[in-house]
């Protein structure tokens, strides 16, 4: 969070201005609520008990008189203001972030691995809103290999980019991974005749975005 206060405020029944915490990045995701949170202050800077009372100009945010902050319209803007003993705080803009709403294998979910190739064609998913109707960039896809499972990571025979058994794959402007993400033989192991890596992503709600749970079959020949 980062503090923000207020501009051109003269004293009214105590309160000379009011302190905002501020979330950095300040955004909300569609669907999902912050709470934003103020302080009336004194002309000495001391905090002073009085009801604060948040609304906004907007249509892209619901506002609770409380400080709970739901977005409502993504791919824009809203603001937000705090308003105390008859004075008014600075807007606050927050984006609102379009909610990941489907999880789309976009390429073959069957890789094959010739017997003289080390690493598969990377494995694409890609990450979509319905309103607008885009593809997410900044999300997070989770590609986990499910099958052959390992009590030992250290004795997987298979492996994706970093040495890892699972990844977090930051999606570009078209929805997929931006970097690629592959599955690969451990050197001086034999690797399994088939793997499965299955994909996954939430909300900001934590809730699993539709889609979640598909998955990729990577047949080593």
């Amino acid at each position: 969070m980062a503090l923000g206060g207020c501009s051109g405020l003269s004293e009214q029944d105590g309160v000379a201005g009011l302190e905002i915490e501020i979330p950095r990045p300040p955004e909300v995701e569609v669907g999902h609520t912050i709470t934003l949170v103020a302080r009336a202050l004194d002309a000495a800077g001391n905090p002073v008990d009085a009801p604060i009372t948040w609304l906004t100009p907007d249509t892209t945010l619901i506002v609770t008189p409380g400080g709970d902050i739901t977005g409502r319209t993504g791919g824009t803007t809203g603001r937000v203001q705090a308003q105390v003993a008859g004075l008014a705080s600075d807007f606050v803009l927050l984006t609102v972030l379009p909610r990941p709403d489907t999880l789309v294998l976009s390429a073959d979910s069957v890789l094959t691995v010739a017997p003289d190739v080390q690493v598969s064609e990377p494995m694409i998913a890609t990450l979509r809103s319905f309103a607008p109707p885009d593809p997410l960039s900044g999300r997070t896809i989770v590609y986990a290999v499910t099958a052959p499972t390992f009590a030992d990571p250290a004795e997987r025979t298979v492996e994706m980019p970093g040495g890892v058994l699972s990844i977090p794959a930051t999606t570009g402007a078209d929805g997929a991974p931006a970097e690629p993400v592959t599955l690969a033989r451990v050197v001086g192991r034999p690797a399994p005749a088939t793997a499965v890596v299955t994909v996954s992503a939430v909300t900001a709600t934590g809730l699993p975005v539709a889609g979640s749970g598909q998955r990729f079959r990577v047949q080593f020949q």
